[in-house]
């Protein structure tokens, strides 16, 4: 190496020494603090007094509820268990499951829908007023996932 390049090889690492920590101490002030952890919890809903219906399984606890007046219902959905599917949604049918052709003619979109289900957990979910009636309700448990019904709920007066 001869003597130019070596003392322009001795500027370049010089520069490199005061430059690189300079840089690092730069770039570590710059990055943000991380946002503190919120857990998020579901707001709860408060649940309404009158038990109307109530399902208990042995991966599942439903009951269906009611005010005084009968003006405002509530399913609560309560998992023992993990579900076997990562979520499910959960479908108010128009039509009986026990008519024969029901679980095959079953589409999502020609149902109502509830709400959805993870892990384990209780959920609650506001009914439409003209959801509960002297004709029964009907709930579909379905894997959007799969497209394919998991269970069916039935709730006779």
């Amino acid at each position: 190496m001869i003597k130019p390049l070596r003392k322009r090889h001795l500027q370049i690492w010089t520069a490199l020494a005061i430059l690189l920590p300079i840089g690092i101490i730069l770039s570590w002030l710059v990055i943000p603090n991380p946002v503190p952890v919120k857990i998020v919890n579901p707001v709860t809903a408060e649940l309404l007094p009158v038990i109307k219906y109530k399902r208990d399984n042995r991966e599942y606890c439903i009951t269906i509820r009611t005010n005084q007046e009968n003006t405002e219902w509530q399913m609560e959905w309560k998992n023992k268990l993990a579900l076997t599917v990562p979520s499910a949604i959960i479908y108010k049918a128009s039509t009986s499951p026990s008519e024969g052709e029901f679980t095959r003619s079953f589409t999502p979109a020609k149902s109502q829908l509830v709400g959805r289900i993870e892990a384990r957990g209780n959920y609650v979910f506001a009914l439409t007023p003209d959801s509960p009636g002297n004709a029964g309700l009907h709930f579909i448990l379905y894997d959007f996932i799969h497209q394919q019904i998991i269970d069916s709920i039935n709730f006779q007066p």
